[in-house]
């Protein structure tokens, strides 16, 4: 009997221990490459939700950045992501890349950062403009990354297509390098403003930022009006004395499914919000990320998940 009640009493903690275990919520977060911002941020936010959130684990991914972790979504291989708000607008619309349209697309934060387009050349190629890159050996970003959307987009924008040189498409770090070894004559990198890679890069003085003309961006938003003109302030990097003109895109996002349950996304926005000097910290360009860029409903091409609307408006954020 005694040995009886002991298996008992050991069979009952196994069934204990496996229904607490099996109430854990086990949730994957797709980022971008690991040179960028988003990996690390990723990688903080997912930190703060194991902490703050009971039962619930989350993982950071490296990816290829939005239209990557868009697909990922709609297969159900992550659960939660950060994406160009640009990106999600198409993908939602089934706007070229996305063959089909994805309705279920949420935002569960307003804008983390904007991004905006950083194209560069080596002062030896003699490349004074993007029209210039033909005929050249040119770096974008892996293929079906954000940034090289990007860089197929402002080529089009001069009327030029891979075709008319010789792309090498490859993660960020590895193109600044290719830059700095002398392999390649010109980029379009898809990295945050302020970050190290290009920081690194502007070092040596060999390379110029290129200016992004007004007809080029008057081309860029034919294909999105989203698109408006940034500036690359002055001394941003090294070398670079004076403002550069550039085209920027609204800003990214964090997404998910439209039937991750609400409660959840309600507490997963809360913990952002009321840890925001963590995220700030990740990087210089997620100093934007405060209530400001809250935008209105009407100003946001992802529309808010309503777990995280409610806590917005809880705020005071939104109406």
């Amino acid at each position: 009997m005694k040995i009886s009640r002991i298996v008992a009493f050991a069979v009952m903690a196994l069934v204990v221990a496996f229904g607490a275990s099996a109430q854990v919520k086990h949730m994957t977060m797709g980022t971008a490459g690991v040179s960028g911002t988003n990996y690390p941020t990723g990688i903080a936010m997912s930190q703060l939700w194991n902490q703050n959130i009971p039962n619930v684990k989350v993982v950071a991914i490296a990816t290829n950045g939005s239209p990557h972790n868009i697909d990922l979504l709609r297969t159900r291989d992550i659960d939660v992501a950060q994406c160009r708000s640009l990106e999600g607008y198409r993908a939602i619309n089934g706007v070229k890349p996305y063959p089909e349209k994805m309705p279920w697309i949420r935002a569960i934060t307003g804008g983390l950062f904007a991004d905006l387009f950083q194209v560069v050349a080596r002062n030896s190629s003699g490349i004074k403009s993007v029209a210039d890159f033909k005929g050249k050996r040119i770096v974008v970003g892996p293929v079906g990354s954000g940034g090289e959307v990007d860089a197929r987009e402002t080529l089009a924008a001069y009327g030029l297509t891979y075709k008319d040189m010789k792309v090498s498409f490859v993660e960020y770090t590895q193109g600044v390098e290719m830059l700095q070894d002398d392999q390649v004559d010109g980029a379009i990198l898809g990295l945050s403003l302020g970050a190290s890679g290009m920081t690194e890069l502007m070092l040596d003085n060999k390379t110029t930022i290129l200016a992004i003309t007004d007809d080029a961006l008057a081309n860029l938003k034919k294909v999105n009006p989203a698109y408006m003109r940034r500036m690359i302030p002055a001394k941003t990097y090294p070398n670079q004395n004076s403002p550069v003109a550039t085209v920027g895109t609204p800003p990214d996002v964090i997404i998910v499914r439209d039937d991750l349950d609400a409660g959840l996304v309600y507490k997963m926005t809360k913990t952002l919000y009321e840890n925001m000097p963590t995220i700030q910290a990740v990087a210089a360009n997620l100093k934007q990320f405060t209530p400001d860029l809250v935008l209105p409903d009407d100003l946001m091409l992802v529309p808010y998940h309503p777990g995280a609307r409610k806590y917005f408006v809880e705020r005071g954020w939104l109406k």
